[in-house]
């Protein structure tokens, strides 16, 4: 065989694997990027539902705010859901059902047990007064329907820890499948219910209350049938509380474990609602936008995501198999793709942000009329904008790690990193520039604390990245020798 041909069959045996992995990526993102726009989808629905609000004066501030309260308690469900799960998975493959059955029922009676502690604790905290009680609700909030709100995702935080229970048991007898059409279909019944509240009600007569009541309603019918699927005899991890014991090592090891993943999962959600407390005491008009600017930024971004979650998967799958030049190409692919998405998210910002924001909000928004609401909406989206790019990349870094060394401390500090710089740069920014007459605006100064913390982020983060790949070269080396 001549070179040439050599050659020609080496670049097409090239060309094929990258058709390859590139196939791959796009069947596994698929319906992660379908579950992650629906559920992008939530948020978006609820600023057109309410539109003009005529009872809730700072309507798309509290719908904001609110979101980020309802993040922060949906990360300790899932934390509490998962966690003991854990240990259930672990005796299931090997088939010891019974334990598999014991443990199910003692992960699924500390989730609840701990959620309706934290329903108390966060439920009473909100009445201590200033400023304590702010560090649970904010009280410019209370007015504005918050309060009312707030109580309700207290309420229905409880269904979201029995109904992430019963999702984590799913997911460890593989059932993928049933599991997306679970979750798509608690949006769809969300969606459904608070366009059901629209057309009932008057123009102009929908507030936030009704949204958090659309939530609970359809998180109680997910949880009814979380019930009927985990008491059904057939099911391999039936709740039987007649044979529930409490080993005291497996009750630790499950409540060590939660502990864990909620600082983890928490943290970084805290840490924007902290941002938020910030920018309504020093700008509360900015908060409104931020929460706009997220719905139409949020469109591609949640598309990259999901390739990010498809490389994961597939650099797991390939690391005990595949050299580290073979599973690098699966992030160059996927570095890709997410630039192409972020080019194209970056120029939809930049043209049709506008009109995105005119059809969510169902209002036309002229220069004329919002001539500084989008001035200030269009520096902020430009800014954010950039994170489809910074963050992205930062998170496809992260879990290309994570995917070798099976732990999750370097996203809780590069998270803790992230959210401890934009708080600073924030305060800094504010306190230099306070002056109305500064060319740094507020609109500015959010949007530089968002691009600051982000490119630091991605910069330590490829700094961690070279040198764990340099350090992986390394080692293959010694291992071939």
């Amino acid at each position: 065989m001549s070179v040439e041909r050599q050659t020609s069959t080496k670049d097409s045996n090239q060309k094929t694997f990258k058709r390859a992995i590139y196939k791959n990526l796009i069947i596994l993102s698929l319906p992660i990027a379908i579950y992650l726009l629906f559920q992008h989808l939530t948020t978006s629905i609820d600023f057109a539902i309410i539109g003009d609000s005529q009872k809730t004066t700072n309507v798309d501030s509290t719908i904001t705010y609110m979101k980020q309260i309802k993040k922060i308690l949906q990360s300790i469900a899932i934390a509490l859901g998962g966690a003991g799960v854990v240990l259930v998975a672990r005796e299931y493959k090997k088939q010891n059902k019974e334990k598999s059955r014991q443990y199910a029922t003692l992960a699924f009676l500390l989730a609840v047990t701990i959620s309706l502690a934290f329903l108390a604790f966060l439920g009473l905290g909100v009445f201590l007064p200033k400023p304590l009680g702010d560090l649970f609700l904010k009280s410019d909030y209370h007015a504005d329907g918050g309060l009312l709100y707030y109580q309700l995702s207290l309420i229905t935080f409880v269904f979201i820890t029995i109904n992430s229970v019963f999702i984590a048991l799913e997911r460890a007898k593989n059932k993928t499948k049933f599991i997306l059409i679970l979750n798509i279909f608690l949006i769809t019944l969300r969606v459904v219910l608070s366009f059901i509240y629209k057309f009932v009600k008057e123009k102009g007569q929908v507030t936030v209350i009704d949204l958090a009541l659309a939530d609970l309603l359809s998180n109680l019918f997910i949880t009814c049938i979380a019930f009927f699927c985990m008491f059904n005899p057939k099911n391999p991890f039936q709740l039987q509380f007649k044979k529930i014991t409490f080993p005291k090592d497996v009750v630790k090891g499950m409540l060590k474990l939660i502990g864990t993943l909620i600082i983890g999962k928490v943290t970084y959600e805290i840490g924007k609602k902290i941002i938020l407390d910030m920018t309504t005491n020093y700008y509360k008009d900015i908060v409104a936008i931020s929460g706009l600017v997220a719905v139409v930024n949020g469109i591609c971004y949640s598309i990259s995501q999901s390739f990010e979650d498809s490389q994961s998967a597939m650099v797991s799958q390939s690391v005990a198999f595949e050299s580290n030049q073979k599973t690098f190409k699966i992030f160059k692919n996927v570095f890709v793709i997410t630039f192409i998405i972020g080019l194209f998210g970056f120029l939809i910002n930049e043209y049709f942000g506008v009109e995105i924001l005119s059809f969510v909000k169902q209002k036309n928004y002229t220069p004329q009329t919002h001539k500084e609401m989008l001035e200030n909406f269009k520096i902020i989206l430009r800014y954010e904008g950039t994170s489809l790019f910074t963050s992205v990349w930062a998170s496809m870094m992260m879990g290309y790690i994570l995917s070798y060394k099976k732990n999750a401390n370097l996203i809780f500090w590069m998270n803790l990193l992230r959210v401890v710089l934009r708080i600073s740069i924030l305060f800094v920014l504010h306190n230099i520039f306070s002056s109305t007459s500064s060319t740094i605006t507020p609109a500015h100064q959010f949007g530089l604390s968002t691009l600051g913390s982000n490119a630091t982020v991605l910069i330590v983060t490829t700094v961690i990245f070279i040198s764990f790949l340099s350090k992986n070269k390394a080692k293959n080396r010694q291992q071939q020798k």
